[in-house]
């Protein structure tokens, strides 16, 4: 043998020719074993450093965000965070900003306008600049599964303003595309909305201010193209503002495309999401003017597979416009959204420079570029896009991912065959016995992947059945105890088994770890090209490990595969897959961890972050793990293991694994008083009630708040009358709540609500024709107000007022079709309302249709019942409680 060509894999070669012709001494051998034992500590440790290390540097990375800049140092052409932080601080001012309330209606609108007016009086004169109040009312249909909706407004407020180039003359107006940026003003039921969307708004307004400040350079305008500012009222309710705007306003025609800007967080990065659909150009120029990227071509599947319990104005505006987009959210601090803690204190300087900063290139950029001119000659199809440590983005269109991913998959499986054929051509290694010990390789470490999968989902389950589920939600550490030690050390543990119980006289155990990291290679390679036929952008994320082992084993190939070389090229080409997958891990929980506490209390969040705790281990250390077999000490490794998992339960079982904290991350519950009246065919009073209902968020609803406020153990389940009654008579704010029925309490209430603006409803004629029956009906009261109408059995819905064609029916009751109506009147109109439904009525006695009419109180904290304020009162302090008044009365005709 020649030294340092001496090949791992060859047993024989290492073990009998280095065997010495003289045994040590015992104490020789004492010594060796502790200096072996005392390096192997020693690198442990140092691997361990250098992966936390790694982990806290992405972290801080992630993180960190460019300071504010303050309105006395803020030049040309700059976002300026202060002001921005000052504009919000005023939009905030008046709590929250519910479409339908005078604070959303007068008191906003008139902000905006104001602020709009100081930018026009200040734009540079080469530079159009406007703004107008849109008010609008129509219909549209939200093809939900099993819960579609018919959503009606009428008087719904938007301001419009703009920003374009004037042009040779002022005669003539500008004819141009235009770039469309939306965000909406109003806000959630209890929020501020300082996050939701305020952020978005203030930072519109400061974009749009530095636009107006732009300059003409070199005789050229920097901006060629119109830019619109959709500034919407009305999101929260169905996504009405956007649809308002886009079906209804004679500018929308001219939009070319859209940059939609939400929130679901408070602070931090704002993601890029969702593109397109197709026109790839959108994430070119995303590339090439956003200074700070952040943004995965994983989320953008993720939320289209309806994963994020949330929806945008992004849908409206791309399925009513037609246009391609972009949309952007704050996403890596959830727990206040939607809450009233979403103020103004959360929302720093710095985070509002990161959005700015970003925006503002990206409007500059696109509102300058060729392709807005002509959109429709780059529909080139969809993309890969994401960024690298939010350094630099990563673009590519979906076409030539196909091809990189064939390319590469099919390169990573040749050079496992490559090394395969080098085995084989060694001394006493035949090729059934490589090929054989491959194949095992290649079960085994697939077994320990699914038995380390089904080890966390097994904690999940344990966790979950003795009610400490969501232990990691405020404490975020707990994760890695609880779910990715078990999984980590089943990734560990078949490859020690194997080695250990399987033995060989062909391969060195340095040759057989090289084995199981082909077999991860080979996984990797062949689920890459499944995803990738199976239309998977996001199989891109398996392009790191494949690039760089693949990378890897080639210079080892080059090298022979020499002793002690070899391990150190491997371990350096798995540097840079694991600082991204570090990244993607940090995303991956600020994003979902939050958003777990809004779900419902019918799924297990548990077995969500196990198998994201399992997919986001296998990427980080499938590659490392088969190096356990090189310790010599390994039982020392399964008792630190063991001894982390039984730390973390016992922590978790503490108040240190209580979910929800006062201030940071609050438990969501909503609760609600509401008023019943159901009526007879002939309009007598058939049923009156008062009941409080609560409807479930978490897991934990409602048995915390049982375990703490009386009242609510004495609280019942709907049952019968989801059977009884249409919709279970609840006056639901929004159909897919009779999802979670058989979850939600009601306890019965002894004061009756006060309704400030009561629900006025009356059947105006009635007038029946050969097999039809044409009913007349009158309604008025709150902005927000829902319709159920349900034909009885042989009966049909032909036409009604709320729009064109009838909407396929949602989950049907006792065998009728059943219609939901969103019915909202903005701009403080509460002027009666008349509609007509027109039904199919074959021969026969009985009625013909059940109705009901909701109205909901949504900003009308002042009119609770001192009832209805003490049970408020009494709720848990880590509660964040959403309170307000319903009415509904059914009736039958």
């Amino acid at each position: 043998m020649r030294g340092h060509d001496v090949h791992v894999w060859h047993h024989l070669a290492i073990d009998n020719s280095c065997t010495p012709e003289t045994p040590p001494r015992p104490e020789e051998s004492m010594r060796l074993l502790s200096y072996v034992f005392t390096v192997e500590l020693l690198v442990s440790t140092v691997a361990a450093v250098i992966g936390i290390g790694v982990y806290m540097l992405t972290y801080w990375n992630w993180s960190s965000l460019p300071s504010g800049i303050d309105i006395a140092d803020g030049s040309e052409q700059q976002f300026v965070a202060e002001r921005a932080l000052a504009d919000l601080s005023v939009l905030t001012s008046r709590g929250p900003r519910v479409a339908g309330s005078e604070t959303n209606e007068r008191f906003a609108v008139e902000f905006l306008l104001t602020a709009l007016e100081q930018i026009a009086s200040e734009a540079k004169p080469h530079l159009r600049v406007g703004h107008t109040v849109q008010r609008h009312t129509g219909s549209y249909f939200l093809d939900y599964e099993d819960y579609p909706i018919t959503s009606y407004y009428r008087g719904v407020q938007n301001v419009i303003a703009w920003v374009e180039p004037r042009g040779e003359s002022d005669q003539i107006p500008y004819s141009g595309p235009y770039l469309l940026l939306n965000a909406h003003f109003d806000s959630a039921v209890t929020s501020p909305g300082a996050g939701d969307d305020g952020t978005m708004v203030v930072v519109m307004l400061e974009v749009m201010r530095q636009l107006t400040q732009a300059t003409v350079v070199d005789g050229s305008l920097l901006l060629r193209h119109g830019v619109l500012f959709l500034f919407n009222g009305c999101e929260e309710n169905t996504m009405q503002g956007a649809h308002a705007f886009a079906s209804g306003h004679p500018l929308a025609e001219r939009v070319a495309a859209f940059i939609n800007l939400d929130v679901a967080a408070n602070g931090g990065r704002e993601i890029m999401f969702q593109s397109g659909p197709n026109y790839p150009f959108l994430m070119a120029h995303y590339r090439d003017h956003v200074k700070r990227p952040y943004a995965n071509t994983l989320g953008e599947e993720v939320f289209q597979m309806g994963l994020v319990p949330s929806f945008t104005d992004y849908e409206t505006l791309s399925r009513v416009g037609g246009w391609p987009g972009l949309d952007f959210a704050l996403s890596s601090y959830g727990y206040l959204y939607h809450t009233s803690l979403d103020a103004l204190e959360t929302i720093s300087t710095a985070t509002l420079q990161h959005i700015g900063d970003n925006i503002l290139g990206l409007v500059t950029g696109l509102a300058s570029s060729d392709e807005l001119a002509n959109v429709e000659a780059h529909a080139e199809g969809t993309a890969v896009f994401f960024d690298f440590m939010h350094l630099f983005l990563v673009y590519y269109t979906e076409t030539t991912g196909i091809i990189i991913n064939a390319l590469l998959g099919a390169l990573a499986i040749g050079l496992i065959v490559g090394t395969l054929v080098m085995m084989i051509q060694q001394e006493n290694a035949s090729a059934a016995s490589v090929l054989f010990e491959a194949g095992m390789s290649l079960i085994v470490q697939t077994l320990s992947i699914i038995v380390g999968a089904g080890c966390s989902v097994l904690v999940a389950i344990i966790f979950d059945a003795c009610s400490r589920s969501m232990s990691w939600f405020s404490s975020t550490w707990l994760l890695f105890g609880l779910y990715y030690v078990p999984f980590i050390t089943c990734m560990t543990l078949g490859p020690f088994l194997y080695v250990r119980y399987r033995k060989t006289s062909m391969l060195h155990d340095q040759g057989r770890i090289i084995l199981f990291l082909h077999a991860q290679q080979f996984i990797y390679a062949i689920l890459l090209i499944t995803l990738t036929i199976g239309g998977i952008r996001s199989a891109y994320l398996l392009l790191f490990p494949i690039i760089f082992y693949s990378a890897t084993t080639i210079v080892n190939m080059i090298l022979k595969f020499r002793l002690n070389v070899w391990l150190y090229v491997h371990l350096a080409g798995q540097l840079v897959p694991f600082v991204y997958f570090c990244t993607l891990t940090v995303t991956l929980f600020a994003v979902f961890i939050s958003m777990t506490g809004r779900t419902d209390n019918r799924s297990n969040p548990d077995l969500q972050m196990a198998l994201f705790s399992s997919l986001t281990a296998l990427l980080l250390v499938s590659l490392l793990t088969p190096l356990v077999v090189l310790l010599r000490r390994k039982v020392y490794l399964y008792v630190l293991l063991i001894l982390m998992f039984v730390v973390t339960v016992i922590v978790a079982a503490t108040p240190v694994g209580f979910p929800f904290r006062e201030r940071t991350s609050p438990q969501r519950y909503y609760i609600f008083h509401h008023e019943r009246n159901f009526y007879w065919p002939n309009a007598t009073l058939r049923k009156s009630d008062s009941i409080f209902y609560l409807h479930p968020q978490d897991r934990h609803t409602p048995e915390l708040l049982q375990s703490e406020v009386p009242e609510w153990s004495l609280a019942r389940t709907l049952d019968t009358e989801c059977e009884r009654e249409l919709y279970c008579g609840i006056p639901f704010y929004i159909n897919r709540y009779h999802r979670q029925t058989q979850s939600s309490y009601w306890l019965p209430a002894s004061s009756t609500p006060n309704f400030p603006e009561p629900v006025r409803f009356r059947l105006v004629s009635s007038e029946r024709l050969a097999g039809r029956r044409i009913l007349t009906f009158s309604v008025q009261g709150p902005s927000h107000m829902s319709l159920y109408v349900s034909p009885t059995r042989g009966r049909r819905l032909l036409r009604w007022s709320f729009s064109e064609r009838i909407p396929p029916s949602g989950v049907r009751w006792q065998g009728q079709d059943v219609h939901f109506v969103n019915f909202f009147s903005g701009n403080m109109d509460r002027t009666p309302a008349t509609f007509e439904l027109e039904l199919e009525t074959p021969s026969g006695d009985g009625p013909d249709l059940y109705l009901s009419v909701v109205g909901q109180y949504m900003y009308h904290e002042t009119s609770r019942t001192p009832e209805f304020q003490q049970l408020i009162d009494r709720m848990p302090p880590y509660a964040h409680t959403v309170a307000y008044p319903g009415y509904l009365e059914s009736w039958i005709y």
